[in-house]
């Protein structure tokens, strides 16, 4: 009677303590899976299994004479093995009331508002991923040179003309601090598999234009902080206009033909 009371009742009774997470928002494949018999036959054979090897446990402990240390050792084996499948058994018919784990990314919990001690406008140290609003970008280099690991990549080409607006590569001439632009940037490359977070990048740069999202940015590009990939090139974001520099040799090769 020592290992079932363990197992099936003094084992739960600790989990039932500790709490269980009914905040869980539902499964779409548990609801699925609900719907079909074989379900209900795999809790079924669950259970059995879990009372044959139970019952197979106490055949051996009742035909075999054990010594005072092996019968607390195989009693603490067992009730730690059949008590964990006794919890995994009780969840799975709590899944039945929807009480399962969340199907992360698809389904995500409610982030919570951060509480830091003071204002988050005020608050300029924040560590997410790189944003670069490359309408406001100039082309000076400054960040590519400041970034100690080199993860900045920049190529800046000269503007036809200073200041001025190019529709067919969607250049705009002027920042909206009213700098005029004399590059167009063709590249502007940011490797965050090796970006340290270290936010010297952002300092530098006389537009404001580069910038780590969330925080006191949040109004320019909310937190991102969930963009693990696969595959390590997927990491490297490509902000430039698509098409800048073949669109620019275009564009000088019809003014060069026109004059």
């Amino acid at each position: 009677m020592i290992i079932p009371v363990f197992s099936f009742v003094l084992v739960p009774f600790i989990d039932k303590l500790i709490g269980r997470d009914t905040e869980n928002f539902s499964e779409s494949r548990y609801i699925k899976l609900e719907k079909r018999k074989f379900y209900n036959w795999l809790l079924i054979f669950i259970f059995f299994g879990v009372l044959g090897s139970l019952y197979s446990s106490l055949l051996v402990f009742t035909h075999y004479q054990f010594s005072l240390y092996e019968t607390l050792g195989l009693i603490f084996s067992l009730g730690l093995v059949t008590g964990g499948m006794g919890i995994t058994l009780v969840h799975l018919f709590r899944a039945r009331n929807d009480n399962v784990t969340l199907q992360y990314p698809e389904e995500k919990w409610p982030r919570p508002e951060r509480n830091i001690g003071f204002d988050h406008s005020s608050y300029n140290v924040i560590r997410s991923r790189l944003h670069v609003d490359m309408d406001d970008c100039i082309g000076c280099l400054k960040c590519e040179r400041a970034c100690p690991v080199d993860c900045i990549k920049i190529v800046t080409e000269k503007a036809p003309a200073r200041g001025e607006d190019l529709k067919e590569i969607k250049h705009k001439g002027v920042t909206s601090n009213g700098t005029r632009k004399a590059l167009v940037v063709t590249r502007f490359d940011i490797d965050m598999s090796e970006c340290c977070y270290c936010n010297l990048c952002t300092y530098p740069c006389p537009e404001e234009c580069i910038f780590m999202t969330g925080g006191p940015n949040a109004k320019k590009h909310p937190i991102d902080y969930e963009f693990s990939e696969p595959d390590r090139s997927d990491l490297i974001y490509r902000f430039a206009k698509k098409g800048a520099k073949q669109g620019l040799a275009e564009l000088r090769a019809k003014q060069d033909a026109e004059a």
